[in-house]
């Protein structure tokens, strides 16, 4: 049996202005950033996508990016008539990013039917490590957030980890169903990967500290609140609360910071060191990301990896 990772999402067909009349295009999403960022690190961890995708051109595109990057798209079904979504990015001068989004009749919002969950169960047995985020839930009508929880309690049943960023898009949902999800999906999850604003904005935490206080009164082993360039906090059940600094860089496009961190967090986890040194060179690789133009930066600009040999059980 070899331990594998499944991350859970949408990915999309991003599209960037190069110029006045020329538009260059990638696949992105937040999962699947993540997706990349860990198999770049572990190259030898079987990195699994989740997702659905249509039968056109624009969805034989999107496979050929996971295949280039080694990400394994064997559970993203395929639904016939279907298409991907689609955005577009601008930045500013301060690497803020705007998007415009076509992704209301997206394929990912149908995945998760009874003949896809039917072969994510039956890859349960080989999943030691479930991602997914408030992106997820978000597209996702209330049967499918469900049947995704679902499958997340029989993760973590069978001991592996459950690990859940909130990435909170207010313009995919409101307030109260983003807190109700959100709240079943970190009563499960053994790991979480929180955004300070992202919460703040939803729950009215004061500081971090008080987040993290919050958090923890769920059955949430390890936590962590991201804070952007200052860093994080790192929290846990038997887990001393720490501060972790983060990288000071020029931003020049902020769209992976999160997802990018998540990736060398878990990669550095994975790898057998403990939470705060795998904050700090999450925290690292976020701040080589931030400098570079757009979600996937280029290979050699990849720090080193945190381990040479993957830890094969949570």
């Amino acid at each position: 049996m070899t331990a594998q990772l499944l991350l859970v999402g949408e990915c999309m067909l991003e599209l960037r202005a190069e110029s006045a009349d020329r538009l260059s295009h990638s696949a992105a999403g937040d999962t699947f950033n993540t997706a990349v960022y860990l198999k770049r690190l572990l190259p030898e961890l079987p990195v699994r996508y989740v997702s659905a995708l249509g039968d056109d051109q624009m969805s034989g595109i999107i496979r050929a990016h996971m295949g280039r990057h080694g990400v394994d798209d064997g559970l993203v079904c395929s639904l016939p008539g279907r298409t991907p979504g689609l955005y577009a990015i601008e930045t500013d001068a301060a690497g803020e990013r705007k998007f415009s989004y076509w992704r209301a009749q997206s394929a990912a919002r149908g995945m998760l039917d009874e003949a896809h969950l039917a072969r994510l169960y039956a890859a349960l047995p080989d999943c030691r490590w479930l991602f997914l985020t408030g992106i997820t839930l978000a597209i996702l009508d209330d049967e499918r957030r469900a049947a995704l929880l679902a499958l997340a309690t029989r993760v973590r049943e069978l001991g592996g980890w459950v690990i859940v960023d909130d990435n909170h898009r207010p313009a995919l949902w409101k307030a109260e169903p983003a807190r109700l999800w959100l709240d079943q999906a970190l009563r499960i999850c053994t790991h979480a990967l929180l955004g300070f604003d992202d919460q703040a904005q939803l729950y009215g935490d004061a500081d971090p500290q008080a987040m993290l206080a919050r958090i923890l009164r769920n059955k949430t082993s390890e936590v962590v609140i991201k804070a952007g360039s200052a860093g994080c906090l790192v929290g846990g059940h038997g887990i001393e609360p720490r501060a972790v600094a983060g990288r000071p860089v020029r931003a020049v496009d902020t769209t992976a910071a999160g997802d990018s961190f998540n990736a060398g967090y878990l990669a550095a986890r994975l790898s057998g060191q403990p939470p705060p040194e795998a904050a700090a060179y999450g925290c690292g690789l976020a701040g080589i990301v931030v400098a570079h133009r757009g979600a996937i930066i280029p290979l050699e600009s990849m720090p080193a990896p945190p381990a040479e040999r993957v830890r094969r059980e949570p």
